[in-house]
């Protein structure tokens, strides 16, 4: 009997039901395609053989199996071979993803095998597309002890959630609250083929040891911890999107250009509302999160004294204080700026700019047919600007005082040439004098900008 058709017996109520959390996640998601994190193993197993009918049932939207190669087992090839089979047998497309491992200081195997599996996953997904996993309620327990054991706060005790934000599209576990053994029963009565990773035995990761030593225990001693650890998770999270809503209106009041916090704004805040913003602010930036003790360091900033830049380092990033500001930086190196043409648009130190034509309103001459467009950078501090509005120019040096550009960003800013003449400030001023005085100019703007 082909697998997909196997779903449809009766006497499968577990199978009934794990088609039907299925069925309902994607209703509610309305995905135009569907990538299923394939590992072969029992819980992508079975849901790869339930979406491959549910397919069926909607064949507008295409559905593909995504199996991720860490090259760390000896049987790799063989599990490659095993969902290659698989694929052909459910007639569903499979890719397979070859990583390799970025281990380092304090990174786990875990980590490093599972930062590499995401970052696979987001270069398949585009706009409206959703990708499923397996993980189910046993994995949402370890994973919150697993998160308890670090010390972790509201954040980290939410574990996972059944649906989230993923790249440009979604993240879904349908399983998510339902038991590993509904997954295993449900696989063994359709006799259902799938790969066992010895590994899962190995008492040295921590996850494995929680499964095969602590759980067991704990659900031996109270039958329902399981799904009442979940509920804390839940619960935490909860919590934690209170914080990020508060967080969320203290950052807009906050917020200076350059994606800056104001000092004297956020020090009208409690210190734990601060620090709820900080670790906001950060997170919105994408900055890996900094420990307790660099946290309070950071905190400390708000008492410096108003002429001192302090920064705080960790991992790659640093948070600095210019004037009233409140800074991030990576510690990547930035790429250099280069001059270059504009055509009819222009990426701008990684922005894309366009002329758009405005009749109202301060705006530019329009670009003679033989003047050349260039974006410069770097200009010396000397050089003599006049935003729109001054009677007179200042050194850019002083002008970027003013409009309170910190100085490590201040050769990154585009400024916009007709021919040698700056006419612009990308992001900050056009100048007076290239001003349209009647008739239709032009503004630069950004692309995400525009209507």
């Amino acid at each position: 009997m082909p697998l997909t058709e196997s779903c449809a017996q009766p006497e499968s109520p577990l199978c009934a039901a794990l088609s039907s959390a299925l069925s309902q996640a994607l209703a509610e998601a309305a995905p135009t395609a569907i990538w299923l994190a394939f590992s072969g193993g029992v819980d992508s197993q079975l849901l790869a053989t339930l979406l491959a009918g549910w397919q069926r049932d909607h064949p507008q939207i295409p559905c593909y199996l995504l199996h991720v190669h860490h090259g760390l087992s000896d049987d790799a090839e063989q599990w490659v071979q095993h969902c290659q089979a698989s694929a052909e047998q459910l007639g569903l497309p499979l890719t397979v993803h070859r990583v390799e491992l970025q281990l380092g200081p304090r990174i786990s195997v875990e980590a490093a095998a599972r930062h590499a599996r995401y970052q696979a996953f987001l270069s398949h997904i585009d706009p409206q597309h959703v990708l499923l996993t397996g993980h189910h309620l046993d994995d949402q327990a370890e994973t919150l002890l697993l998160a308890l054991k670090r010390g972790s706060g509201p954040k980290g005790l939410s574990a996972m959630a059944p649906s989230q934000p993923f790249g440009a599209g979604r993240l879904m576990r349908p399983w998510l609250g339902l038991p590993r053994r509904a997954i295993e029963q449900a696989a063994a009565a359709m006799a259902l083929s799938h790969i066992e990773d010895h590994s899962n035995a190995d008492l040295r990761f921590d996850r494995n040891f929680l499964r095969h030593r602590i759980l067991p225990q704990l659900e031996a001693r109270w039958p329902g911890v399981k799904t009442s650890l979940a509920r804390s998770a839940v619960l935490c999270a909860e919590q934690q999107s209170l914080c990020d809503e508060l967080a969320a209106t203290d950052l807009a009041r906050c917020q200076l250009p350059a994606d800056g916090l104001s000092l004297a704004r956020s020090a009208e805040l409690s210190v734990l509302r601060r620090n709820n913003l900080v670790r906001y602010w950060l997170a919105q930036q994408g900055a890996l999160m900094p420990s307790r003790l660099q946290l309070a360091q950071i905190e400390r900033i708000w008492q410096a004294r108003a002429d001192s830049q302090p920064q705080v380092d960790w991992a790659g990033w640093s948070v600095r204080r210019y004037l009233d500001g409140l800074y991030l930086l990576s510690a990547e190196p930035a790429l250099p700026c280069e001059d270059e043409p504009w055509q009819t648009q222009c990426l701008a130190n990684g922005e894309c700019w366009r002329l758009q034509s405005a009749s109202a309103g301060p705006r530019l001459q329009p670009p003679a047919e033989q003047q050349r467009l260039t974006v410069r950078y770097g200009l010396p501090g000397t050089t003599r600007l006049r935003p729109a509005g001054r009677s007179g120019s200042r050194p850019l040096k002083k002008l970027w005082q003013e409009y309170r550009v910190p100085p490590w960003l201040r050769s990154q800013v585009a400024m916009l040439c007709y021919d040698d003449k700056v006419v612009a400030a990308l992001g900050y001023w056009l100048e007076q004098d290239a001003l349209c005085q009647e008739g239709p100019g032009v503004i630069p703007q950004r692309q995400d900008e525009m209507s």
